[in-house]
């Protein structure tokens, strides 16, 4: 644990270590022995989470109040206030910075299948093969988000030499681990989704929070599309399209009366009647925020990103609302013309089928590919926008630009995806093509902060409490 300290008291990582060096079971330990055993690790509460909700306040799509009543800035704790304002090291030593400690226990649970499933007792070859598969897609995830939230934007120029996360994979928190670069952080995630792929189940195990093949192909279309292999996005957002492409049509979805959902702590509030994420027609693989409702009541759509929506989106008129609760004495829409999010289902937060549309619809606008491109805008738009104002484009509309459908084409993926902690990934990759960079400028306290193409402010600085232990990690800028 000196070493580390990347995830802390993880009870079930112990597992070959200590049963082959020291050959006990330690105390209140639990070591998974049969498949059964690992069949629970991934069903685990533990694993249905993923992100950390505060990242987004660091995008353009975040707006945080300040005047009373209604102070959205102050309702913050002091890391989401810091985050908002781009401070780098919003995590001092002893707070605890959760998608690093939360991201990496979560890839011991998933090592803890890899490393020891074989050995596994009373199970066929084929459920540990699927097993293994499952544990592999989500080490895969885990792996993306925190090389994106606390490194340097993949350019395949100087992904090699950049510094990116430690990789882990084995189930040992007693090892000693490197900061790999960025490049050898890409390679692994692509290694583990392609290994995972040919054993994953085409149908959900009890719940959509377990994987599937269309969950392998739609992380491999992610991982690639970040990386600006275009090819690669639209061919792996194909494979996943061809085993699930089901939209739902929000024109179906109301708003309902509030009240509380049982069984949450705290009791947070209803909005909709859109379905969980494990019951969602959407949903790929389901997560949810460590949170359920991430930034759900804490903050309100920046006045660019309100701008792009109509009063005939639903997104607009289901996510986000004028005031919480819905007859408040504050209305931000009257003082700021902006609502407040709010999103109020447990939405998923991991792979859905929205974002494949999105993927396969810029790749084919980079390509020149205009018609295809705007027949995936269409169809998610179909089941977006109130029947009468729904427009079917034809690239004639955008007068045959592809810089035009192309821009139209990210438009339509921050709306659809805000919130869901795409968008400040988005930024990054985005803000390498000159035509697309931008600074984001954030209000808080009487003054402006901003947040310029490039920045190393970008980089969230690898949590203190980590590299108390690992002198030897280069730390951000």
């Amino acid at each position: 644990m000196r070493n580390i300290q990347l995830s802390i008291l993880i009870c079930v990582v112990i597992l070959s270590g200590c049963n082959k060096f020291l050959d006990i079971k330690p105390k209140d330990k639990f070591i998974p022995i049969t498949v059964a055993d690992y069949e629970s690790l991934l069903n685990s509460g533990y694993n249905i989470n993923y992100n950390d909700y505060f990242w987004d306040l660091l995008s353009d799509d975040a707006f945080l109040p300040e005047g009373e009543p209604g102070n959205l800035f102050s309702k913050q704790q002091l890391w989401g206030r810091k985050i908002y304002t781009f401070n780098t090291v919003p995590f001092e030593i002893g707070s605890n910075d959760f998608e690093w400690s939360e991201g990496y226990k979560r890839i011991f649970y998933f090592n803890t299948v890899i490393n020891n499933i074989a050995d596994a007792t009373e199970g066929t070859e084929a459920n540990k093969k699927s097993l293994r598969a499952e544990a592999l897609l989500g080490r895969a995830m885990e792996h993306l988000l925190l090389v994106n939230m606390y490194a340097q934007h993949y350019d395949a120029a100087t992904a090699g030499t950049q510094p990116g996360i430690p990789i882990a994979v084995i189930a040992d928190i007693n090892a000693k681990f490197k900061r790999n670069t960025v490049k050898e952080v890409y390679d692994q995630v692509i290694s583990d989704l392609n290994a995972a792929i040919p054993d994953l189940p085409v149908n959900h195990k009890l719940t959509k929070f377990r994987s599937c093949k269309a969950g392998g192909y739609a992380a491999l279309s992610r991982v690639y599309l970040f990386m600006g292999d275009y090819a690669n996005a639209k061919k792996n957002a194909d494979e996943a399209l061809a085993l699930q492409s089901d939209l739902a049509n929000m024109n179906d979805y109301k708003i309902i009366k509030p009240g509380p959902f049982p069984n949450v702590p705290g009791a947070p509030l209803g909005w909709t009647d859109i379905p969980d994420a494990q019951f969602n027609k959407e949903t790929i693989v389901a997560r949810h925020f460590l949170r359920p409702f991430g930034l759900g009541m804490d903050v309100c759509a920046s006045p660019e990103l309100a701008a792009l929506f109509s009063s005939d989106d639903r997104r607009w008129m289901l996510y986000y609302a004028d005031g919480w609760p819905p007859a408040p004495p504050f209305n931000y829409m009257n003082r700021y013309h902006v609502k407040i999010f709010l999103r109020g289902d447990y939405y998923s937060n991991f792979l859905n089928v929205p974002e494949l549309y999105l993927n396969r619809a810029e790749c084919n606008a980079r390509s020149n590919n205009l018609a295809d491109a705007l027949a995936d805008i269409n169809k998610l738009r179909l089941n977006r926008i109130t029947p009468a104002a729904y427009k079917a484009f034809t690239p004639a509309d955008f007068s045959n630009d592809a810089e035009k459908v192309l821009r139209f084409v990210l438009e339509e993926r921050r709306r659809e995806l805000a919130f869901t902690g795409i968008r400040v990934i988005d930024l990054k990759r985005l803000n390498k093509e000159p035509r697309f960079a931008k600074t984001i400028t954030h209000v808080a306290e009487g003054k402006t902060y901003e947040l310029a193409p490039n920045s190393n402010q970008y980089l969230r600085q690898l949590w203190p409490d980590a590299t108390v232990f690992n002198p030897d990690w280069p730390l951000n800028p």
